[in-house]
């Protein structure tokens, strides 16, 4: 081979390792243009997490508050009720009282004998005679819970002991019949207050009944 053929042999071999080299820049600089993209677009993606992180909190805080809200003006109305109750209440009872004074006013006096006070003993006697007395002895229940007694004759009686704040208890009495299929019709019912294991009577219905209560510890 000639010197010029070896020549131009290498220069051409020069031409094609320089544009193989130039083709590889492009191709790491385009790369690096790609990479950039991708950090600025993971760095945007980043942020936006961020924000919904910021939002999800705002909207928990938001969803509190407005139960918060909720229950506060569930407790107002509640409370606008009892009141409404407690005026309905206290009306009545002014009502009754004022009753009361007025049949006071208009009876007439009764003189303060000896004599009308055995009449009036008297008379309470027959009428409390004349009504069955059932005595259920001592009894220990626990306060606010219902306890049954068969009183013959398919009559039941129910009595519900409520312990008092001032150490008292009131016992709510029910007379009634209990029917074939298990419920409980109601005749008559009252209500008895007394000290703890005091021996009381009092009328439900067309009988009495007698207890004295004491109430189970809790």
């Amino acid at each position: 081979m000639s010197p010029k053929l070896k020549v131009g042999a290498t220069v051409a071999v020069l031409l094609g390792f320089a544009g193989l080299f130039q083709l590889q820049q492009l191709k790491i600089k385009h790369l690096m243009a790609e990479n950039a993209d991708l950090r600025s677009q993971l760095g945007q993606i980043s942020s936006l997490q961020d924000t919904h992180e910021g939002l999800s909190q705002q909207l928990k805080a938001a969803v509190a508050a407005s139960q918060t809200n909720q229950n506060e003006l569930l407790r107002l109305r509640g409370q606008g009720l009892r009141f409404r109750q407690l005026e309905q209440e206290n009306a009545k009872l002014k009502s009754e009282r004022q009753q009361l004074a007025l049949q006071m006013r208009q009876s007439p006096a009764v003189a303060s004998s000896e004599q009308p006070t055995a009449m009036v003993v008297s008379e309470l006697k027959i009428s409390t005679e004349t009504l069955p007395e059932t005595d259920l002895g001592s009894l220990e229940i626990q306060s606010g819970v219902a306890v049954n007694f068969d009183l013959g004759g398919g009559t039941n009686c129910i009595v519900t002991p409520t312990a008092l704040a001032d150490g008292n208890n009131t016992m709510q009495i029910k007379v009634g019949v209990k029917n074939a299929d298990g419920t409980f019709s109601e005749l008559a019912v009252s209500r008895i207050t007394a000290r703890p294991g005091q021996h009381c009577s009092i009328s439900v219905g067309d009988r009495m009944i007698a207890l004295a209560v004491t109430l189970k510890p809790q």
